[in-house]
């Protein structure tokens, strides 16, 4: 009698082991399926940062290639101005020593 007593004992012990260790266990997976998802979740919200970050970088590029641009262009214009009046000038210039030595 003693000896099935001890026997029921350490059945319900080890059932009830049994039924911890898979408790425990459920819960076990039930984290790592969240851990899974946060991740999933922040690598997809990384690359749209990071897709965002060079959308931004490319728009900017442009900005100052334009920018770069307008400024060469301006520059090329002053310096055409620039020699269209030191022509003009030169130009003036041998017409009035023309006009002298004609005199």
């Amino acid at each position: 009698d003693i000896h099935r007593k001890r026997q029921e004992k350490d059945l319900s012990e080890l059932q009830s082991l049994i039924e911890a260790h898979f408790i425990q266990r459920k819960k076990d997976e039930e984290e790592l399926i969240a851990l899974v998802n946060r991740i999933d979740k922040r690598r997809t919200e990384r690359a749209e940062q990071q897709r965002i970050r060079a959308e931004k970088e490319k728009e900017r590029q442009a900005r100052l290639a334009e920018e770069k641009e307008r400024r060469e262009q301006e520059e090329q214009r002053k310096k055409q101005d620039e020699d269209a009046k030191k022509k003009k000038a030169l130009t003036n210039m041998t017409h009035q020593y023309g006009g002298i030595q004609q005199k």
